[in-house]
Formats: structure tokens, C-alpha cells, sequence
């Protein structure tokens, strides 16, 4: 029998940035007060029917977004941070990325000085390769990276920006505060696009998502399986993505395999997730099984 070689992973992109709007809920897009949302779910592919892991919580979500597994799996199962113990052998995004020659950058909030050396243990544990921290709002936040942005049009990108739910805490999930701190990020969101549609750029693909809902069992937290805790969007922009409305059965844990299939990286054996494709459908032709004599 002749032997066959697997077609390598082609790249999409030369650089994704992906965006986690901590703690938005999926019901908010539509909404005119948040046009920005809006819009992506006019332009740009997108589902607000996906679920995020459980315990639904930002520690467990980011690291399944790091680790393309579940939280029983990695080992974050809480919502205090601290430096995972996986249950198996995992190479974090960054460094499986970096191993390909695809450097990472993220922009975070500061942490008070006392957690601060933790914050950067984790960092370094994931790889990323250059960290902004800053103010913890999304503009702040967009502030520290589009020098990085400017300057980097190949890689990986991950922005954090956690005051929606830092105030549904306080205040509940559809509180006020609250739905005043969707409206910043949701305006962060729109001064993003415009950065890079003025660059010009249409190798980049940019994927936003929330880690959590919030408000269904308890108005002030997102701990449980209720459906406004766990639902969230995903919307996919950038290279070739058409506009349209994804299937069912979409999660978290397909946003990591899906970075790696449109960097052309292989995907781990041990990530959980499925890359989302199917508005890249007419661009993807599948390259030829070669024969190995």
C-alpha cells in the first residue's frame, strides 16, 4: 500500500486578534444602544446561541481559551486564578503559536501590586509573549494596544476588557452601571474596527466574544448553567468571512481551533474544540492528498 501524506494547514491569516468582552450578554446585541454589536451582527459572521465551559466564570473561560480544553481538563475549575494544573500535558496557545514562529501579544488590567508577581506567573505560564497592562476599562485597554497593533501586523492578539462584568457584580447584569459599561466596550469595539479597517489590512481576522453571560440565577453573578450565564456571542470578521448567521452547537472552546486553523497551525490532538469555517467556505479549497513513493 502506498503511504500518504497529510496536506499541511494553509493560513488564512497572518494575524487574529481576538477580544473578550467579559461578561456581555448575548441578549444585548440588537440593541441600538449598542450599535457596534449591531453591526457585526449585520457584517459580520456571527452566533448568539453559543455556550461557554462550566463553571461559566472568567478564570475557567480564559484558561479553556488558552488551553483549548475544559475546565475538568486544565484545571482552573474556580473563579480565583492561580497557575493551572492540567490533568493531562497541554501546551498553552502562545506557545504552540510561537513554536510555529507566530508571536503573541495581550492586553490586560492591572492587578494590585500584591498579585502582581501571581499575574505574571500565569502570564509567563501561558506564553504570551508581550503583555500591556493597563486601566481596567476597554479604552484604556485599546490605548496599550494599538501601538502593538500599529506595529504588528503578523501574530496573535488577545484583549481582555473587564468592566461590564466588574459592574454587573456590583450592580446586577442589566443594572444601569452595568448596561453604561456594555456601551464603553461596545464603543472600544467600534474604535478597533475602524483601526483596522485603516490599515488596510485584510489578512487580519478578528473574533469577538464574551467568556460569560450573566444575572440568571443571581442578578449580580454568572456562576451556573442557567442560560443567561452561560450563552454567549462569537462573531468572526476579517479575511473573506462572510456575513451570516453560524449553525448550532458552537462553544468557547471552538475560538482556540479556530485561531490555529486560520494561522495554519495544526490543531492539538488534545483541543476539544472544532474550528469554525463554514463562512470561509467558498475561499477553502482543500489541497490535494499527495503520494509518498
Amino acid at each position: 500500500m502506498t503511504p500518504h501524506r497529510h496536506p499541511e494547514p494553509v493560513a488564512r491569516a497572518r494575524r487574529v486578534v481576538v477580544v473578550v468582552l467579559d461578561g456581555l450578554r448575548a441578549d444585548l446585541v440588537g440593541d441600538p444602544r449598542f450599535p457596534t454589536l449591531a453591526a457585526l451582527a449585520r457584517e459580520a459572521a456571527h452566533t448568539l446561541e453559543a455556550t461557554t465551559v462550566l463553571p461559566s466564570v472568567t478564570a475557567a473561560a480564559m484558561t479553556s481559551l488558552f488551553t483549548g480544553v475544559a475546565p475538568a481538563v486544565h484545571g482552573m475549575d474556580s473563579d480565583r486564578f492561580k497557575v493551572p494544573q492540567p490533568r493531562i500535558a497541554l501546551e498553552p496557545l502562545p506557545r504552540l503559536l510561537e513554536r510555529h514562529g507566530i508571536a503573541s501579544f495581550g492586553a490586560m488590567r492591572q492587578v494590585p501590586w500584591l498579585v502582581r508577581p501571581l499575574a505574571r506567573r500565569i502570564v509567563a505560564t501561558l506564553g504570551i509573549g508581550e503583555v500591556a497592562f493597563a486601566g481596567g476599562n476597554a479604552h484604556a485597554l485599546l490605548a496599550a494596544t494599538l501601538p502593538a497593533l500599529r506595529a504588528r501586523r503578523a501574530g496573535f492578539v488577545v484583549l481582555h476588557w473587564p468592566e461590564a462584568d466588574a459592574l454587573g457584580h456590583v450592580h446586577g447584569w442589566g443594572s444601569p452601571p452595568y448596561l453604561a459599561a456594555a456601551q464603553r466596550m461596545d464603543h472600544a469595539l467600534g474604535i478597533l474596527r475602524e483601526e483596522l479597517a485603516a490599515q488596510g489590512d485584510d489578512d487580519t481576522l478578528l473574533i469577538a466574544l464574551a467568556d460569560h453571560g450573566g444575572g440568571g440565577r443571581i442578578a449580580t453573578h454568572h456562576d451556573s448553567p442557567h442560560p443567561l450565564d452561560t450563552t454567549i456571542p462569537i462573531f468572526l470578521e476579517g479575511v473573506g468571512a462572510r456575513a451570516m448567521t453560524l449553525g448550532d452547537g458552537h462553544t468557547l472552546l471552538d475560538v482556540p481551533a479556530t485561531v490555529c486553523w486560520a494561522l495554519g497551525v495544526p490543531r492539538p490532538a488534545w483541543f476539544a474544540g472544532t474550528p469554525i469555517t463554514a463562512p470561509f467556505a467558498p475561499a477553502i479549497a482543500p489541497r490535494p492528498v499527495l503520494a509518498v513513493a
